[in-house]
């Protein structure tokens, strides 16, 4: 089980990377002994021996803050994984131009470097044979052959590409991995935010159940479906 540190209670500083989306959640005190949490899920307590068990209304705040933070962490991992898509769809719709132009140049006779060649090759096989034919068709007929052309493809440029995507994707995964870590270091910090607040016995006696909130919380009445 944990044990409640009363300095912890209100230590936003600890946890303001979560600003904006974490609130203090009241808590009963509850005696261990409490008939109520004879079939309790293991919760947090205080150094008075006491069981802290969130109100109907923290305990939905909390559910609730948990599902907003979740979503921040899900729509940065979404737009993480776009950056590389529209990168990609970038240097895709940049790519067919060039294999194109590559495809243009040698049905008109002009040599073009092999690796372009092989571009269009890897790209379209049989559009590289077409192109390949009418290369050596317009040579024939000019009896010369056409200057050479430069390579429509800059090294240098690829090289800052890949190095470009390598590192969008480390973005892309480790956002998708901070959904999960986040959420529950998220939900860790949360215990710190507990608040004990006075428990009178018209209090205890209202609770009818207790749930397990996670992170080593519980809840009273407090139904996760509404």
């Amino acid at each position: 089980m944990f044990i409640f540190k009363e300095e912890m209670a209100m230590n936003v500083s600890n946890v303001n990377n979560f600003t904006g989306y974490m609130n203090t959640y009241e808590a009963y005190k509850i005696p261990k002994d409490s008939e109520i949490l004879k079939d309790a899920p293991p919760s947090v307590e205080t150094e008075d021996g006491c069981v802290l068990v969130l109100t109907e209304k923290a305990s939905k705040q909390l559910v609730k803050d948990r599902e907003k933070y979740g979503s921040m962490l899900m729509s940065e991992a979404q737009l993480a994984a776009s950056k590389t898509q529209v990168e990609g769809a970038k240097k895709y719709g940049e790519d067919m131009a060039k294999i194109l132009e590559v495809f243009r140049l040698m049905c008109k006779g002009h040599n073009v470097p092999q690796s372009d060649e092989k571009k269009l090759m890897e790209y379209d096989d049989e559009m590289y044979q077409a192109a390949k034919n009418a290369q050596m068709m317009a040579q024939l007929r000019e009896k010369q052959k056409k200057k050479n052309e430069e390579s429509q493809w800059d090294e240098e440029e690829e090289a800052e590409f890949r190095e470009k995507m390598n590192k969008l994707n480390q973005e892309a995964d480790e956002a998708a991995r901070n959904i999960g870590t986040g959420s529950a270091a998220f939900a860790q910090a949360q215990v710190s935010n507990v608040v004990p607040i006075e428990t009178s016995s018209a209090d205890i006696e209202a609770i009818d159940s207790v749930t397990s909130l996670g992170s080593g919380l519980a809840g009273a009445n407090f139904d996760l479906s509404i």
